[in-house]
């Protein structure tokens, strides 16, 4: 035992027998002295992962740890699908149409590596990735979302009993911004859409509902929601996992359980969207949601899934009209999306005096903090107030 070479090979393999168990591996060396050294770093390691495995503790990759995590996370998030991708797009996999089906595709984009060890992670490993979506022009927020994820997926790789990196990792230092991972997310940019911009949108949608078949889905499903976001302010996923059991067409309400916050809302409705609902209520009749899922039929027309499920997070609609608007050809101003629908009820309301408290209602925020971004678009009474009483003492 020891070291040797196969017959006709260069390559030294090493093997050795530690307390009744054969290792044996290629040490990828030629030359015998550094064929050595790998000998003997896979007999500590080899060591240490004996001494781990006694004590409960036992090295797994992250992909591993991450598979697991979304099995425990079905029970406990509401919000599994969206793991799903968060978790795809980590390893680098996407889903991809082709043709008629969504397939996986892996190593699509950039990402970890799925042979990545827990204990290997370390700040080169997640700077790198950190650049790589920065070169993607993912923003502050999607990034530091992402690193979260990271974050919560070794916590718990630890809760696992999995051997941990040696080196603690710098998720968030304020004293030390270079050696952070995390990035400072711009705090006062808001964008939302004036009404210029929003008859725009909505009439270019409402331009390609005319143009689609007359089977097709897609289009006037992407109209209808858009309107509904506009209107409600409520986020893509509460109105896209709509059931029609949460509908009260007559008094022209929905109730929304708002899974981020966990709190219940229920929303009146201004004219244009309950007209969707009173007709997509008939439509949708049968089925449990206000909004199917999709699936392409084989002449390349979009039509509602066989199975009742809901659509999810399908924006291409939305965004390939706002990009077709061009919403977003000023470098300058933040992205649209359809984010931006729910920042515009909620910029438009503040802006006509209704109370950050009223909005924070409307919009399900745990609490009113929440929605401090708005408070520099409030009109200023305060400001109006304080003249009046000047006045009046210069007056007298």
């Amino acid at each position: 035992m020891g070291l040797y070479k196969r017959p006709g090979s260069e390559i030294w393999w090493y093997e050795f027998v530690l307390t009744g168990k054969r290792y044996r591996s290629s040490t990828r060396c030629t030359n015998k002295r550094e064929a050595q050294a790998a000998e003997d770093k896979a007999r500590k390691q080899a060591q240490d992962d004996q001494r781990n495995e006694r004590d409960g503790i036992h090295r797994m990759s992250l992909y591993e740890v991450a598979q697991k995590w979304l099995v425990a996370s079905e029970i406990t998030h509401t919000d599994h699908k969206n793991n799903l991708s968060r978790v795809r797009k980590l390893f680098g996999d996407e889903m991809q149409q082709r043709g008629t089906s969504w397939v996986l595709a892996e190593g699509a984009r950039p990402g970890l590596s799925k042979d990545l060890m827990v204990h290997e992670v370390s700040q080169a490993v997640l700077v790198d990735l950190k650049n790589k979506r920065l070169t993607e022009k993912n923003s502050a927020g999607t990034i530091n979302r992402e690193l979260s994820l990271v974050q919560a997926l070794m916590g718990y790789a630890q809760s696992l009993g999995v051997v941990m990196p040696s080196k603690p990792i710098v998720w968030s230092e304020r004293r030390n911004r270079a050696a952070s991972l995390k990035m400072r997310e711009t705090k006062g940019k808001l964008r939302w859409l004036t009404l210029g911009e929003e008859r725009k949108l909505i009439e270019h949608l409402a331009k390609k509902v005319d143009e689609a078949p007359k089977a097709d889905r897609a289009a006037q499903d992407g109209l209808d929601l858009a309107v509904m976001l506009l209107d409600t302010g409520a986020r893509y996923e509460e109105i896209a996992g709509l059931r029609r059991a949460q509908v009260d067409v007559e008094r022209g309400e929905i109730s929304l359980y708002r899974s981020k916050t966990r709190n219940e809302s229920r929303l009146k409705l201004p004219r244009r969207s309950r007209d969707i609902l009173e007709r997509r209520m008939v439509e949708t009749r049968g089925r449990s949601y206000v909004f199917p899922a999709h699936r392409l039929t084989g002449d390349g027309t979009t039509t509602w899934a066989d199975e009742d499920t809901h659509r999810g997070h399908s924006t291409g609609t939305i965004q390939a009209a706002i990009e077709a608007c061009g919403l977003n050809d000023d470098l300058g101003q933040d992205k649209v999306t359809p984010h931006t629908f729910r920042d515009t009820y909620a910029s438009r309301l503040v802006q006509a005096g209704v109370s950050l408290l009223k909005v924070s209602h409307l919009l399900g925020h745990a609490n009113v903090s929440m929605t401090q971004k708005y408070a520099h678009l409030c009109p200023d009474m305060a400001g109006a107030e304080a003249v009046a009483v000047l006045d009046g003492l210069h007056a007298d």
